[in-house]
């Protein structure tokens, strides 16, 4: 069983719309669907691997299901997911990073976040079945970082 622990969360984390705004960059239609960490993220995985999820990446949150929404009453963006979703997100675009490796670690934040068995395992459970597009397409993609 994997174990994982929040190190570092990113106290700036906003839309990719609003940052544009801010430093007076052009929108681009669908730049509200997406955040954008101001600070790094990093996750230490079974006491010794870091994952840092780097300043700059975009996401578009933990793609939460309807059905597993009902089941959990969970949104994209809150916690405890948010972290989870983040870190997945990254793990889907690193080139060669296992899938299931990427699920499992996922499951293992959502756990550390005190996450109750039952939400976690639903969430688990749509990452491994609905999660086979998102992952192919951020291999062949790599992260979208913002600079």
């Amino acid at each position: 069983m994997i174990s994982a622990t929040i190190e570092e969360r990113p106290i700036h984390f906003d839309r990719v719309d609003r940052v544009k705004r801010s430093v007076g960059q052009p929108v681009l239609a669908g730049d509200d669907r997406f955040w954008i960490l101001g600070e790094p993220l990093v996750v230490l995985v079974n006491g010794n691997e870091r994952i840092t999820v780097p300043i700059g990446f975009t996401t578009d949150g933990a793609s939460v299901p309807v059905w597993a929404q009902r089941l959990t009453g969970w949104g994209r963006w809150e916690d405890p997911q948010r972290w989870g979703g983040i870190v997945h997100d990254w793990m889907y675009t690193q080139a060669g990073t296992p899938k299931a490796r990427a699920d499992n670690v996922f499951r293992a934040v959502l756990k550390s976040e005190g996450t109750s068995r039952y939400k976690r395992e639903i969430m688990w459970a749509a990452v491994v079945v609905g999660g086979g597009p998102a992952y192919r397409s951020s291999q062949a993609k790599g992260p979208n970082i913002y600079v």
